[in-house]
This record gives structure tokens, C-alpha cells and sequence, in this order.
């Protein structure tokens, strides 16, 4: 017995071994797996290309994070809309805009004046949470009513594990997020034109009006801007956010714009070392990485025929060895897929799907038929509509002997006959009846 508990257990333990390889060798088959730079000093990072939501890299452990400086993309958000008509708005500091605020300050101070522009570029472009913590009050009229609608927002984008209790990202214990749900956040500040104006300038001008004090806000993330970090800067990126805490680690959110390509690229919980700030170093990398090996490639040309359509009732001549016609299915526009520059593209395969295996004329060319998918290396890469290349007319006596065939063959006509010649046979029958008595009658007048 104890030999046959061994060998299961043995047996269990090379299951277990060959399943998690085959885990690991289905992760490295990708085809966008390939001379990744390496991303072993952050907890969590994601790098997306925006244009076909494919996501080239994701390390994530599914477990709630220290959401630190991204907070105020929330914040810079919600400041963002509330102002967008109104930025000339000029917002007294009071008191109570300054007394939550701690960490990196840009030295507001009680009853200065500044306009609603310059104190979002103070909050998110220059990351500075006094400007942050005022915001929040000239928005909702307090620090706490301002974390409860960006909790709202957050849960109204499906991000539900998120929790903010300050509008800066200042550690606290009960605040928290996941990779996910910082996705979903920065893709709706993607989205905000004037969120991205401002945390994609390098520096900006901001005047305290009753000081007659002018002050230079430079943007804190090293991709944009030199002036925190040097050795980061990279011209692709624009904009979202950067920071960090003693929690959250260094943190950079950026999309970044690759001739037509986009992407997003997420850094979170990165360490730093006496040469780099991992969280830059990483997205630069990744961003440099997309530029020299990834792109869009044609896969296939407009008016390529993928199939061909056997078509009934056409006034074309026959085009098929059967004597039959068939239409031509084919693409109506060039096939562009987003894949490694290093693929082979004479190896990308495709497969057809059709609505119908036949059609009947007649049919208008640009008719959709069906769906095409391109493969490289077992992964879809591409779809692309099918469409009828030409006008096919049709033959309009097949038209009509098939009008009158579907007529004859049709359910409306069959159950018309059947009650037909039933009414028929029972007319007969009673006719026949009533004339047989009649006859009857007549023979037996005759008998009298």
C-alpha cells in the first residue's frame, strides 16, 4: 500500500510539473513574447497597443495594489470636467483646501487667487498636492464629498476594486487598487482632451494673481519632462501621470504615439537604485521596444479573392467547371495587422466564414458575404469583412421559374391544394349522392 501511495504521489508530482510547463511554453509561444526588455523591478505593468486592444505585455498578480501617485488621474479627471467650460473660474485657497494636504506642495497659502486652469496644471502636471487637495474642495465643496464622486466614477468605469480615501495618493492603509482597474481609469482620462493638454506639457506658467507671483510648474513625469529625473525623457510619450510612495512605489501611467500606432504603458510598484528609477526606465524601455520591432504590416491586398460563392439565377456566364457560376468573395481594402516587423508575412494564413454557402442574384457589388481571419503562427492577427466584387444581375426567366417553383413547393400552396381537392372529393361525394337519389326517384315513378 505504501508503494502504490508513492507512485501516486510521484505520478500527481509529474502532473503538476508538466502542466505548469505547458503553461510556461503557451505563454512564451506568443508571438509578442520575443526580446521583451525585461520588467523585473516593478510589481505590476501593462503595455498595450491602444489601436487593436492587443496587449503586448501584462504582469499582474491580480492582487489589490498601492495605487499612489495615479490617484490623480481621478482627480485631475473630475477637475477636468468640471471645469472644462470655465477655466478662467478664479478659486480663493481657503483653509480648509489646505488642511488635508500633505507631501509635495507648490506653497499655497490661505486667500491667494488663482484660476481653475492653472491649479489643475499645479495638481497633474506638476503633481503638487496642495493644488490637488484645493481642487477637490473647489469642485465639491469639500476634500470628502470630492473622494466620494471620484469612488462613484471609478465604480460607474467597472472599476470595482478600487478605493481612494484622499484625492492625492498619499499612503493609506484602506486605499487601494488593481492593474485593471488603473486600465480602465486611464483609458477614460485617454479620452479627456483637456486632462491630456495639460499632463503632457513640459512646463507651464501659473500666476497667483493677489501675490502678483508668477511660478513655473514643470511636469513630473521623467518621460515628458527632465526637470525631476534626467536620462528618461522619450518623445513618443504624452501625458497621464508619475510619482510615487513610500507604498506604492514609483508609479508612471503614459500613452505613448508611434507614427499611427498608440499604446498605453502601466508601471506600478517600481524600485529605484542609485542609477534608475525603474518605473521610467521600464517604459522607456517598452516604448522603444514597440518603436524598433512592432508595427503595423500588410497581411493582404484590397480585391484579393478568398472564395469563391456558387450563385444561382446569374445572367453571367458560367465560370465553374460544373457549368455553374459562383461569386467572387474579396476584400475591400487592404489587410493591415499589428505584429512583430521580424514576421514572415508569405507564412500568414487565413480562414473564411460565409453567411450562406450559396446566394442568388441578383446582387449589388460591396454586398457583405461573410468575415475573414488571418493567422501567423496559430494567433489571429487580423479580420476583415468579405464582399461581393461585382454587380451579378439575374436571369429573369430563372427568376420567375423559381417564383413559381418556390410558389408550387410553397407551404401556402400545398396546404391550398390539400384543402382543395379535400373540398373537391366531398363535393363530388355529396353530388354524386344527390344524384343517385334522384335517379331513384325516377326509377320508381317509372314503376307506378
Amino acid at each position: 500500500m505504501k508503494k502504490l501511495s508513492l507512485l501516486r504521489v510521484i505520478c500527481l508530482l509529474l502532473s503538476c510539473i508538466f502542466l505548469f510547463s505547458s503553461l510556461s511554453l503557451g505563454a512564451s509561444a506568443s508571438i509578442f513574447s520575443e526580446d521583451l526588455p525585461s520588467v523585473t523591478q516593478a510589481q505590476s505593468v501593462y503595455f498595450e497597443n491602444i489601436d487593436t486592444g492587443r496587449v503586448i505585455l501584462r504582469k499582474d498578480t491580480g492582487e489589490r495594489i498601492a495605487p499612489a501617485s495615479t490617484v490623480k488621474i481621478m482627480t485631475g479627471l473630475l477637475a477636468a470636467e468640471a471645469f472644462a467650460n470655465k477655466k478662467d473660474t478664479l478659486i480663493t485657497v481657503t483653509p480648509e483646501m489646505l488642511s488635508g494636504a500633505q507631501g509635495t506642495s507648490i506653497g499655497l497659502k490661505a486667500n491667494d487667487v488663482i484660476s481653475a486652469e492653472d491649479l489643475i496644471y499645479a495638481a497633474i502636471c506638476g503633481g503638487y498636492n496642495d493644488a490637488a487637495y484645493a481642487l477637490a474642495v473647489a469642485v465639491s465643496g469639500s476634500a470628502e464629498s470630492f473622494v466620494q464622486a471620484m469612488n462613484k466614477r471609478a465604480k460607474s468605469l467597472e472599476a470595482r476594486d478600487t478605493l481612494y480615501t484622499n484625492p492625492t495618493g498619499w499612503d493609506d492603509e484602506k486605499m487601494y487598487t488593481t492593474l485593471t482597474d488603473t486600465v480602465l481609469i486611464a483609458r477614460a482620462a485617454m479620452e479627456n482632451e483637456f486632462y491630456m493638454t495639460v499632463s503632457s506639457a513640459v512646463a507651464k506658467k501659473i500666476t497667483i494673481i493677489n501675490r502678483s507671483s508668477e511660478v513655473t510648474v514643470n511636469n513630473r513625469n521623467a518621460l515628458i519632462a527632465s526637470h525631476f529625473a534626467q536620462g528618461y525623457t522619450n518623445r513618443y510619450a504624452e501625458g497621464l501621470i508619475a510619482g510615487m510612495t513610500d507604498m506604492g512605489g514609483h508609479c508612471v501611467v503614459t500613452k505613448a504615439v508611434i507614427g499611427q500606432a498608440s499604446y498605453l504603458c502601466i508601471v506600478m510598484g517600481a524600485s529605484q537604485d542609485t542609477e534608475n528609477i525603474y518605473s521610467f526606465a521600464i517604459a522607456d524601455n517598452l516604448i522603444h521596444h514597440a518603436r524598433r520591432s512592432l508595427g503595423f504590416v500588410k497581411v493582404a491586398d484590397k480585391d484579393d479573392v478568398i472564395c469563391k460563392i456558387p450563385t444561382e439565377n446569374s445572367m453571367l456566364p458560367a465560370n465553374s467547371e460544373d457549368g455553374s457560376f459562383s461569386a467572387s468573395a474579396v476584400l475591400t481594402e487592404d489587410v493591415m495587422a499589428y505584429i512583430p516587423l521580424r514576421v514572415d508575412t508569405s507564412e500568414v494564413t487565413y480562414k473564411y466564414y460565409l453567411y450562406s454557402e450559396t446566394l442568388s442574384a441578383p446582387l449589388e457589388a460591396g454586398k457583405r458575404v461573410g468575415t475573414v481571419d488571418f493567422y501567423y503562427n496559430g494567433e489571429i492577427i487580423a479580420s476583415a469583412p468579405l464582399t461581393i466584387s461585382e454587380d451579378i444581375p439575374a436571369n429573369e426567366f430563372l427568376l420567375f421559374v423559381e417564383g413559381v417553383r418556390d410558389i408550387i413547393t410553397g407551404r401556402v400552396f400545398v396546404i391550398s391544394l390539400l384543402s382543395f381537392a379535400i373540398l373537391s372529393s366531398v363535393y363530388f361525394l355529396f353530388f354524386d349522392r344527390k344524384l343517385t337519389k334522384k335517379r331513384t326517384k325516377r326509377i320508381n315513378y317509372k314503376k307506378f
